[in-house]
């Protein structure tokens, strides 16, 4: 569940994703108004320069600006104000697209921004899978009624920033919505077990084999969603293969694996799909995710310790390469008793991929 004092996240979440314009009302009683650099339109960016008279600023993060600028900055979070007018396309070039040559920065007043309330925002973002960039405008407060009631009659919502001034946190909570017998061509005997959070829109289930749940420290597979390498048997990866290798390993000795919605290292498919792009381009995994801003891997493995709990589950062999894994598994008080490395054949595709796994992400490979 979010955590903040009487905000509606999930309304803030669905107006950043529409692109539409937000007000905040600051505890210094002036007006910021805001959109996502990813998803504002034309037509928004004009209502808010309407509305506020004052220049536009793009908020990036360090990760974004060390891409785009091609340097080592100091700082966590970039304030780029332009005077003279900017369209949307030009606000997702800095944002979000690959950089070239051009000199973004032309003409601009580039200010470290410290403001809790926005590196809060970004934050919150990130989390759900959105560009962690926003296009500000602050509002200079002649008439707080006229403002009010301007606002109001182009349906944008005002939120107080004092409940963004603490960090938005989510808990989230799951309950079991469906068991069936599923028999597959490597196991006739294998249940799911479907789980819904209470928190959120995504899907959860566990692929149980020969009631690995009953068994003493059952075989474990939290397995990441990865439609490109699930489904389409992607060559970029070894997700596909490791999918297949696990369900072959339990349907020997019995297990479980847990299905997680976290395509791209949790950044969502349109985004690993983004990523492609710069992958294609030279740069590795890792460096591709912080091209966009994100974290090289924002999984978060306690939700997976808390559907095996739902389970009985509190002891397991974990079959995975990611110490990582292994230390968030047992910091989500699930005890791991062993590990079980697990080998796929890979394409030549994937070569660099495999590599900066092992390097760069430490996996035992």
């Amino acid at each position: 569940m979010y955590t903040s004092n009487n905000i509606n996240i999930y309304h803030f979440l669905l107006d950043l994703k529409l692109g539409l314009p937000i007000a905040i009302k600051s505890s210094l009683g002036n007006y910021i108004l805001l959109s996502s650099s990813e998803n504002i339109t034309n037509k928004s960016l004009m209502l808010m320069r309407h509305l506020s008279e004052s220049s536009t600023s793009i908020i990036i993060n360090n990760k974004r600006m060390n891409y785009i600028s091609k340097k080592n900055v100091k700082g966590e979070l970039f304030s780029i104000s332009f005077s003279k007018e900017i369209n949307s396309k030009f606000i997702k070039d800095i944002s979000s697209s690959m950089a070239n040559e051009k000199d973004y920065f032309e003409g601009s007043i580039i200010s470290i921004e410290n403001r809790q309330e926005i590196k809060n925002l970004i934050q919150l973002m990130k989390t759900n899978q959105i560009i962690p960039s926003l296009v500000l405008c602050n509002i200079a407060l002649n008439n707080e009624l006229e403002l009010n009631s301007n606002l109001t009659s182009y349906n944008i919502k005002i939120y107080e920033n004092i409940n963004l001034l603490t960090e938005i946190t989510e808990e989230r909570e799951f309950t079991i919505v469906s068991r069936s017998y599923v028999p597959i061509s490597a196991c006739k005997e294998t249940e799911i077990v479907s789980f819904r959070s209470k928190n959120d829109y995504l899907e959860y289930f566990a692929i149980i084999l020969k009631n690995g749940n009953k068994k003493k420290d059952p075989l474990v597979r939290i397995h990441s969603q990865c439609i490109t390498g699930d489904i389409l048997d992607s060559l970029k990866c070894d997700c596909g293969s490791q999918l297949k290798k696990s369900i072959e390993m339990m349907s020997n000795y019995g297990g479980i694996l847990l299905y997680m919605p976290e395509e791209g290292r949790n950044i969502g498919l349109l985004n690993k799909l983004r990523s492609y792009e710069f992958q294609f381009h030279g740069i590795d995994t890792i460096d591709a995710n912080y091209a966009l801003g994100f974290d090289a891997d924002q999984r978060r493995h306690e939700n997976a310790c808390k559907l095996l709990k739902l389970l009985g589950v509190g002891s397991i062999k974990l079959i995975t390469n990611n110490p990582e894994k292994i230390s968030q598994v047992q910091k989500g008080g699930i005890k791991v008793i062993g590990t079980i490395q697990i080998k796929v054949k890979v394409a030549a595709e994937a070569k660099r991929y495999m590599e900066t796994k092992k390097i760069r992400s430490g996996h035992n490979l």
